[in-house]
């Protein structure tokens, strides 16, 4: 009985000394297991803020096609985050009319070093609701004379407040900052000057806030004047107008379009004013508008 007793008490240390040595063992690799799963979850989430940042870039602007299918963000090279670097960021044009992104980043930890790649698809919505909002021919906001002759084809409609924001969508400053982005900012103009056929800011910086038009002249787009607008020639514009000021047209003046008017109008004789939605759309294209991303899928 007491052999039996001896030996199975030496059996239970056999095993357990088995135990302690196999733990031991496998003690010794934990921080390395620990360092490599802490690595691969930093990676993930580097790869992840990599597509945010890629997709932000897009939205900006600035991902260059180099073909139909592949671009690349402009000027992009490898940049550090924390223990981390984001090596590469890919987006691809896919068949359904959406983009991949495919971002590809480092992580090290400990001396462990992993490497991930994460992946996105988006599409774009445009915010083009403003565009349905104008349906008139005139929108004037002070007196209006219309001298024979003359003739508006659409809605006119008088309002008490002009709001920018509500027509267009965008801020007043928002126009004016993509105006100027465009060199299409222009201060105290020369009568008669040019305008681009896209969006045109004018301002005035003392005088008398005019813009004047003594010869033909040709105009489209989007024409917003932070003043006075006094033709006495023969002008042809398409697309739609803004004048802050009064208005004040003669002379067989054709404007096709939209056009709004804060102060007084005055249309002299055989001037026309006429609504039409396929310019005004056309007009709208020059616009800045806010373009929002969908995500359609999204892996770390």
């Amino acid at each position: 009985m007491g052999k039996t007793v001896i030996i199975g008490v030496l059996i239970i240390i056999a095993i357990f000394a088995g135990i302690l040595i196999t733990v031991h063992k496998h003690s010794s690799k934990m921080p390395e297991i620990a360092s490599e799963n802490l690595a691969e979850m930093q990676a993930r989430a580097l790869g992840s803020y990599a597509l945010g940042y890629g997709i932000n870039r897009f939205l900006d602007g600035n991902v260059t096609f180099i073909d139909s299918i592949t671009g690349y963000i402009d000027d992009f090279t490898p940049f550090e985050v924390l223990d981390g670097s984001i090596d590469s960021i890919k987006f691809t044009n896919e068949s359904d009319g959406s983009i991949r992104i495919n971002s590809y980043v480092t992580y090290n930890i400990n001396d462990e070093t992993v490497y991930h790649q994460s992946e996105a698809n988006f599409s774009f919505i445009i915010d083009d609701e403003a565009e349905s909002n104008i349906t008139s021919a005139l929108v004037y906001g002070g007196s209006i004379t219309i001298h024979a002759k003359a003739v508006i084809t659409g809605e006119v409609t008088e309002t008490t407040e002009f709001d920018f924001e509500e027509v267009f969508g965008l801020t007043e400053q928002e126009v004016k900052d993509e105006a100027i982005s465009n060199d299409a900012f222009i201060i105290n103009p020369a009568n008669n000057t040019p305008m681009p056929d896209s969006l045109t800011w004018i301002e005035f910086e003392g005088g008398d806030s005019l813009f004047k038009v003594t010869n033909d002249w040709t105009g489209a787009g989007v024409l917003i004047i932070k003043g006075n607008l006094k033709c006495t020639a023969h002008i042809t514009f398409e697309g739609i107008l803004v004048v802050f000021g009064t208005l004040d047209i003669t002379a067989h003046s054709d404007i096709t379009g939209s056009v709004f008017v804060v102060g007084d109008t005055s249309l002299g004789a055989h001037a026309t004013i006429t609504f039409d939605g396929d310019i005004v759309a056309t007009a709208f294209e020059n616009l800045p508008f806010n373009v929002s991303c969908k995500i359609i899928s999204w892996r770390e």
